[in-house]
Order: C-alpha cells, then sequence, then structure tokens
C-alpha cells in the first residue's frame, strides 16, 4: 500500500496510466489486470450463482 501511495503522491501512477491508455500503450497492462481480475475464485463462483437467477430467460432454481 506503501509504494501505491507513492506512486500516486508522486504522479508515477498517473503517468502510467496514461501511457497504457494511450494508442502506444495499446492497454496492456490495464488489460492483463483485467484477465487476472476475471480468472479471480469469486468471478467464477459468481458467474456460477448469476446463471440460477430468473432473469436469464430459462426455468431458473432462484426466482425473484
Amino acid at each position: 500500500m506503501k509504494k501505491v501511495l507513492s506512486d500516486i503522491q508522486d504522479g508515477t501512477f498517473a503517468k502510467d496510466f496514461l501511457l497504457d491508455m494511450s494508442e502506444a500503450g495499446s492497454q496492456v497492462h490495464f488489460n492483463a489486470m483485467r484477465k487476472i481480475a476475471a480468472e479471480h475464485p469469486l468471478e467464477v463462483v459468481g458467474a456460477d450463482i448469476r446463471k440460477l437467477y430468473s432473469w436469464n430467460d430459462e426455468e431458473k432454481l432462484i426466482n425473484n
């Protein structure tokens, strides 16, 4: 956390973020972080639970 705070305070975070979001950066870091987050076990379980809800147009276990 101290490293992140330091990067925010000295502008490193903003500089890196803007570079990553530019055409030259091609969002490489951003997309890598999204991929890592999507593979977290909580996301896998959440996807399975969302399939159970009635808003998916199929006969489901949970009907709200």
